[in-house]
C-alpha cells in the first residue's frame, strides 16, 4: 500500500508539471544569437517566466569571458534554463588566481528556478602543494529550487558550494569531483544518481555539511562512490557548521571508505551522519558495523550519539517529496526528458513525430547545432546530402533528450548510436590518470612516479626520469572509443619511462590528448632512443575536447621491459593506449614467458577462452597462451 500511495502522488505532481506545455523556442543561442556574455546580460534583465540559453558543443572561459578580478562570474537571473548540447562537449571554466570559498567560483547562482543540464563546469585554478587550503569552487549556489541535471563539476576542495541553510536543490545523474569537502554547506539537497569522485590525495572527504536545523539535510540516493584512490583511505563527511545532516541510500561503493566511514567534527557534531543499504561493486553488503556512532567537538563543546545506520522504515521517510517537495515542487518530474524522435527526409524537408509534452525541437547537421523549431518539421535550405541530420526534443524545462535516427537528404536513413561505448581490442590497455596512483621514487620528494591499480596491470607504470623535480600531474578529460578518461599531465622535455612485467612486448603505443598551450603544439620527439621522431599533437587547448590529438608510433620490433618518451616544445595532456603481445620477451631470469602466471579466476566459464589477463575472448591467435578450464592452453 505504502508503494501504491507513492507512486500515485509522484504521478500527479509529474502531470502538473508537464502537461499542457507552451510551445516555444529557445531565447538566445550562444555563437548565433551573441556571445555568453551577452546571453547572461539578456536573461538577467529578462521580465518572462523562463528565459531559455542554449550552449553548443565548444569551449567557454567564463572566468574571463563573464568573470571578475578573480575570474569569479556571478550569475544574477532567476528562472533560466542554462542547457549544453553535451555534458562531454560543453566545457565552463574559470582560472581564479587566489583561492577562497566565496571568491572563486566558476559560476555563482544568486537566484532560484535555476534549470542547468548536459554542462561541465571545471575550476582551474592553481593548486598550492604548500597551501593549508584550495578552495576552489566550481558551482556556488544560493538558489531555491535549482535543477541540476547531467551537470559534472570538476575541482579539488569545495567543488560544490550549496551557501544558503532554507533552500531546496535536485540533483539528477551529476558527477561531482573533488578531494577535500567537495560537497559543502547548507540547505535540503537531494542528490539522485549521482557520481561521486574522489581525486588522488591523502584523507580525501565527500562532504561537509552546515547546517541550520533542517530536517534532512544532504541527501544521497542510489549514488556511486569511485575515484582514483584506494578503499578505506577516505571518509564519507565530516560535520561543519550548525549540526549539520548527511545521509547515504542505496550507494554503489566502488570505493570503500573508511571502517568508521566518518571524520572528525570540525567546528560542531552532526545532528545525523547515517547510511542505509550500502553496497559494493559486485552487489554486496559493506560491513557497517565499525562505523562512526559517538562525537565530540573542542570548538563548540558539542557531543552526540546516535545510530549510523538507519532502518528500512527510516530510510523510506527520505523521498524526493518529503525532502524538497513539500509545497508540491517535483523536480524529478520536471527533468524528465522526452524520448527519442523518429526522424524522415522528404527531399529537403526534415519531419518527425509530434509530442505534446515537447516545448521545441533542435535539429542537428553532423553534429551542430542548426536551429530550433516548434513545429515537427523543418525545411533545410541547401546542404549536403550526404551529411546526417539529428532531433531532439526539449522539455518543458528545456532539457534535450535522446537523438532521433540520423536521415540524410539522399534519403539513407542512419540508426541511433548505440555503440558509443566500445571496448579496446584485445591487446590493447589504456592507461589514464584515474586507473592508477602516483608516488615518489626514492631519493626525490615529487610524486614522479604512476602506477596503474588495474586488476591483472598492476606492474605496468610510468614515471619521468630525467627531472626530479617534476611530478606526474593530471590534465582535462578526453575521448576515446566513447569513453572519457582523465589524462596524464607530461612535463615538457622531461623524459619518461614505460615499464611493463615480465613476458610482455609493447608492439605498438598511442597517445591521446592534447597540447596544454592555446598556440604552440607539444612534439613527441622521441620514442625507445629513437630521436628521429617528429609527431605534432595537432589539438591544442582550446579545440581538444570532441577529437583530441592521436599520435601512433609502432615499434620495428616488440620491445621487452620498459622504453623511454620524451615530449617537448610545450606540455603534452595524454592518455595511453598500449598494444602489447604475451610471449614476446624472455623473462629476465631466463626462463619461458610462459610460466609467466596468469590471472585465473574461479568466476571463469570452463567453455571459454581467457586471455592472460582474465578478458574472455571470442577469436584465438597461433602462438599465444589462453586459460581454458583453469587451465594453460598455447594455440598452435
Amino acid at each position: 500500500m505504502k508503494g501504491f500511495v507513492t507512486t500515485l502522488i509522484t504521478t500527479f505532481f509529474s502531470a502538473s508539471v508537464i502537461a499542457g506545455v507552451n510551445k516555444q523556442n529557445f531565447d538566445f543561442v550562444v555563437g548565433v544569437d551573441g556571445t555568453w556574455a551577452q546571453a547572461k546580460s539578456a536573461a538577467e534583465s529578462s521580465t518572462k517566466a523562463r528565459y531559455y540559453i542554449f550552449l553548443p558543443d565548444g569551449q567557454y572561459d567564463f572566468g574571463r569571458m563573464t568573470g571578475d578580478s578573480n575570474q569569479k562570474t556571478t550569475f544574477s537571473g532567476a528562472n533560466v534554463s542554462l542547457i549544453g548540447q553535451s555534458m562531454d562537449g560543453v566545457v565552463c571554466y574559470n582560472a581564479p588566481s587566489a583561492e577562497g570559498i566565496g571568491t572563486t567560483a566558476t559560476l555563482y547562482l544568486k537566484k532560484g528556478g535555476i534549470y542547468m543540464q548536459d554542462i561541465t563546469l571545471k575550476n582551474n585554478g592553481y593548486v598550492n602543494p604548500n597551501a593549508s587550503a584550495n578552495r576552489l569552487v566550481c558551482l556556488q549556489d544560493e538558489g531555491d529550487k535549482n535543477i541540476y541535471k547531467n551537470v559534472r563539476m570538476l575541482s579539488g576542495q569545495d567543488t560544490y558550494y550549496t551557501t544558503k541553510a532554507a533552500r531546496r536543490t535536485y540533483l539528477e545523474g551529476c558527477e561531482i569531483h573533488g578531494t577535500v569537502d567537495f560537497i559543502c554547506g547548507g540547505g535540503q539537497v537531494y542528490f539522485n544518481r549521482c557520481l561521486l569522485y574522489c581525486e588522488n590525495r591523502a584523507n580525501d572527504v565527500i562532504t561537509a555539511p552546515g547546517g541550520n536545523g533542517e530536517k534532512y539535510g544532504y541527501v544521497f540516493e542510489s549514488c556511486t562512490i569511485d575515484g582514483a584512490i584506494s578503499d578505506g583511505s577516505f571518509t564519507l563527511g565530516r560535520s561543519w557548521q550548525q549540526k549539520p545532516r548527511a545521509v547515504y541510500l542505496n550507494t554503489t561503493m566502488k570505493k570503500k571508505p573508511s571502517a568508521a566511514g566518518w571524520g572528525n567534527p570540525m567546528n560542531t557534531c552532526p545532528a545525523l551522519f547515517a547510511e542505509y543499504n550500502s553496497k559494493d561493486v559486485w552487489g554486496n553488503s559493506v560491513d557497517l558495523s565499525q562505523r562512526r556512532s559517538s562525537y565530540s567537538c573542542s570548538k563548540d563543546g558539542s557531543t552526540a550519539n546516535f545510530n549510523p545506520v538507519l532502518n528500512s522504515w527510516e530510510a523510506s521517510q527520505y523521498t524526493i517529496q518529503n525532502v524538497v517537495g513539500s509545497d508540491g515542487w517535483a523536480p524529478d518530474a520536471a527533468a524528465k526528458l522526452i524520448s527519442a524522435r523518429q526522424l524522415t527526409a522528404n527531399g529537403n524537408k526534415l519531419s518527425w513525430n509530434d509530442d505534446e509534452n515537447a516545448m521545441c525541437y533542435f535539429i542537428f547537421c553532423d553534429g551542430k547545432y542548426v536551429a530550433n523549431t516548434t513545429q515537427p518539421s523543418y525545411t533545410v535550405n541547401g546542404g549536403n546530402l550526404n551529411s546526417v541530420y539529428t532531433v531532439r526534443a526539449a522539455n518543458a524545462m528545456g532539457g534535450l533528450g535522446a537523438s532521433s535516427n540520423g536521415v540524410t537528404l539522399s534519403g539513407e536513413i542512419v540508426p541511433p548510436d548505440t555503440t558509443e561505448i566500445l571496448e579496446p581490442s584485445e591487446n590493447e590497455h589504456v592507461f589514464h590518470f584515474d586507473n592508477g596512483k602516483t608516488s615518489m621514487r626514492a631519493g626525490t620528494d615529487k610524486e614522479n612516479v604512476w602506477s596503474c591499480t588495474d586488476e591483472g596491470f598492476d606492474e605496468y607504470k610510468w614515471e619521468i626520469i630525467s627531472r626530479d623535480d617534476k611530478p606526474v600531474l593530471y590534465g582535462n578529460e578526453v575521448t576515446y572509443l566513447g569513453r572519457s578518461y582523465k589524462t596524464f599531465k607530461g612535463s615538457n622535455g622531461a623524459q619518461a619511462k614505460l615499464t611493463m612485467p615480465d613476458g610482455v612486448a609493447a608492439k605498438k603505443i598511442t597517445f591521446i590528448g592534447y597540447t596544454n598551450d592555446a598556440e604552440v603544439l607539444s612534439v613527441l620527439t622521441e620514442i625507445n632512443g629513437d630521436s628521429t621522431v617528429y609527431m605534432t599533437f595537432d589539438k591544442n587547448s582550446s579545440n581538444y575536447a570532441s577529437s583530441p590529438a592521436k599520435i601512433t608510433y609502432e615499434f620495428s620490433e616488440p620491445v621487452c621491459k620498459d622504453f623511454t618518451f620524451t615530449f617537448s616544445v610545450k606540455q603534452a595532456c595524454f592518455i595511453i593506449v598500449l598494444d602489447s603481445e604475451y610471449c614476446g620477451c624472455e623473462k629476465e631470469n631466463g626462463g619461458d614467458p610462459s610460466s609467466v602466471d596468469l590471472k585465473v579466476s574461479d568466476e571463469m566459464d570452463d567453455s571459454a577462452y581467457y586471455d592472460i589477463y582474465g578478458r574472455k575472448v571470442t577469436q584465438k591467435t597461433a602462438g599465444k597462451i589462453y586459460i581454458h578450464a583453469g587451465k594453460k592452453i598455447l594455440i598452435r
